[in-house]
């Protein structure tokens, strides 16, 4: 059962579910905002970002990120949530790969893995508003626990994650317009080489040739 706003807080106060960080800001009708974190990762950069420090993070197009949310959630045995990326973002051409379910007795920040799949940069503010959380009444206590993930439990991307990123590669639009810019270049620069320079000589080189056989051709029409 999808819970309210009221539920939530219900659910809040009885410690069946635990946001740190919490903010009455990001609690909507139905669902809780998940704000942007301090740590994140892009592709074409081998460091860790500190996103509280540089106040924001840009995506350029065509790069993949793994992004972490400032709330960290523990839900019980009985809630379920559920990921989708705020319309927003969505717009502007973020498309979120993170797993879409968070399971019961998940404890920890969540780790966000997007794409910007837009021709232009997406820049996102620290504590931006990047995701929401659907929280869901299960009928049940679920029998199997989550196996949780020590890194996200202290807030840190886990290394696994960071592999993989790292593993990509990945040229991003930007990098493919320039690199089609320089081939226009280099081929207006061929076509003016050829125009200019190879093209006369081959005509003059052509010329010569009609000229020394003319006199050839004239003295087989006379044998003949």
């Amino acid at each position: 059962m999808l819970m309210t706003d009221f539920e939530i807080k219900e659910a809040i106060d009885r410690e069946d579910l635990i946001i740190n960080n919490f903010s009455e800001d990001c609690l909507e009708p139905a669902s809780y905002d998940m704000r942007l974190g301090e740590r994140a990762l892009i592709s074409h950069r081998e460091d860790e970002i500190n996103v509280e420090r540089e106040n924001s993070i840009t995506i350029l197009a065509g790069e993949f990120a793994l992004l972490t949310t400032h709330e960290s959630v523990k839900l019980s045995k009985i809630i379920a949530g559920h990921i989708g990326l705020r319309s927003y973002f969505a717009r502007k051409g973020l498309v979120l790969l993170a797993g879409i379910q968070i399971d019961p007795t998940f404890e920890g920040i969540l780790v966000l893995g997007a794409y910007n799949a837009s021709s232009r940069k997406i820049t996102i503010d620290y504590l931006d508003k990047i995701c929401t959380i659907e929280f869901h009444r299960l009928a049940r206590p679920v029998e199997k626990p989550h196996k949780g993930i020590e890194e996200q439990k202290k807030r840190r991307i886990p290394q696994a994650d960071k592999d993989y990123l790292r593993s990509l590669e990945v040229e991003s639009l930007s990098e493919l317009s320039e690199n089609v810019r320089r081939l226009s270049q280099n081929v207006a620069t061929l076509t003016t080489v050829t125009y200019k320079i190879i093209l006369p000589i081959l005509l003059l080189i052509l010329a010569v040739l009609s000229g020394a056989m003319i006199p050839l051709i004239i003295k087989l029409i006379e044998l003949t």
